[in-house]
């Protein structure tokens, strides 16, 4: 039997794909999805964080952010600063939804006003956050130099919900001086992880994978979908390449006929 670890996409429904692990073994495959977990004392989900932050002299609250109402989607932060306390504190991750910002409910703001928000919020501002695993692919997409983005409290530019719009407010990336963690504040009793959880787990015996279209003879590009015997689907498979899709289905079907002839 064949064991295989990759990174996918997961077309569900009439979903934007969103990426998924893959992880095959000899008698199930299991779907996986990133999610943002508890990991102090028992595992558990939260919906919302609440989490506090300072803007520093330097770096300001090192965050930059995409998204936004005009794309019916919250705010969600694209990039932590590796020289700001946000990534140290564990309580941030890229891909979270600013839900709040001091209380006000940015669910429905459109970019510009979250960023304006997040610019007048003082020295000290507290996020509700939520981790939007479902993300539309443009939050994925690298930052566009040539964006009208706003970089700092001065900037009179236009921030655009495309492009990582960086709050990194009286920053000057050639400073090498190191920031003091004492200034921060302490992280409560909980400490949360992003990791891979499990979304959909598929039993191999009996069960068949497809590459085409339902009803056609119209085959799909690098992606296919596997039906348990009992009807589980685990959605459009999108692989990365047509290589990539052709060792999954191999793979796959080697397990499957392998069960079968224990099976027998």
């Amino acid at each position: 039997s064949k064991t295989k670890t990759g990174i996918c996409l997961l077309q569900d429904g009439n979903q934007e794909p969103f990426k998924v692990r893959l992880h095959l073994a000899k008698d199930i495959l299991m779907i996986q999805e990133q999610d943002v977990i508890c990991v102090s004392g028992e595992p558990f989900y939260s919906g919302e964080r609440t989490v506090t932050i300072r803007r520093q002299t330097i770096g300001g609250f090192g965050l930059s952010i995409k998204g936004g109402a005009e794309h019916n989607i919250p705010v969600v932060i694209s990039k932590i600063s590796k020289e700001q306390r946000a990534e140290l504190s564990g309580l941030l991750f890229i891909g979270d939804a600013i839900l709040q910002i001091n209380g006000i409910n940015v669910r429905k703001c459109r970019h510009e006003e979250v960023v304006q928000v997040l610019r007048n919020a003082g020295e000290e501002v507290t996020l509700t956050v939520s981790f939007l695993k479902r993300a539309p692919a443009f939050l994925k997409l690298p930052l566009n130099e040539d964006c009208a983005c706003a970089p700092s409290d001065q900037s009179s530019g236009t921030s655009s919900p495309l492009c990582d719009s960086g709050l990194h407010l009286n920053y000057h990336p050639n400073n090498t001086d190191t920031l003091s963690c004492s200034s921060w504040p302490a992280s409560p009793g909980l400490r949360w992880e992003k990791r891979w959880c499990d979304l959909r787990l598929i039993p191999l015996l009996h069960s068949r994978f497809s590459q085409y279209l339902p009803g056609s003879d119209l085959c799909r590009q690098n992606a296919f979908q596997v039906i348990a015997v009992d009807g589980v689907c685990s959605g459009i498979i999108q692989c990365l390449s047509a290589e990539d899709c052709i060792d999954w289905l191999q793979a796959i079907a080697s397990n499957i006929s392998n069960l079968t002839k224990h099976n027998v």
